[in-house]
């Protein structure tokens, strides 16, 4: 790693540290702890290059994990993985997925045909995966097993 790498990762430290205190005022301690655990999960998922990722939750975590708390999640993500500066763009609603939100370059947030292609990519991906589940639930039932 040469020092240029060294001093940009040590730059993103320091943003995401700075970051993770103020997020510690502002928001309670079950919403901290269930930001942090799925940003250790996302670290470690193929969103890391790129691709998506489903995040595993219980009930009660889904109640947390409310609209400004994906939010958070994403601009963490952003300052753990990327170099450049990046924001949250809500996509909208596709038919497998509500309320989409990315973290986008800042520089193509303004660019409809880019968001565009990109809710396009992710709504194929979360009918992909859907298709995906259907077919094991029904490889389960023809064993005799319980999806």
């Amino acid at each position: 790693m040469d020092r240029d790498e060294r001093h940009d990762r040590s730059e993103r430290a320091e943003r995401l540290t700075r970051y993770l205190n103020e997020l510690q005022e502002r928001i309670d301690p079950r919403s901290l702890e269930l930001l942090m655990r799925l940003l250790r999960e996302l670290s470690t998922s193929p969103a890391v290059r790129g691709g998506t990722y489903e995040l595993g939750m219980g009930p009660e975590e889904k109640e947390l994990f409310t609209p400004a708390l994906q939010a958070e999640l994403l601009v963490l993500f952003g300052l753990l993985t990327s170099q450049d500066e990046r924001v949250v763009v809500d996509l909208g609603d596709s038919p497998h997925a509500k309320g989409m939100k990315v973290l986008v370059p800042q520089e193509r947030a303004g660019d409809p045909d880019f968001l565009h292609r990109h809710k396009q990519r992710v709504a194929a991906e979360a009918e992909q995966r859907e298709r995906d589940r259907r077919e094991v639930e029904g490889i389960a039932r023809a064993s005799g097993m319980e999806p």
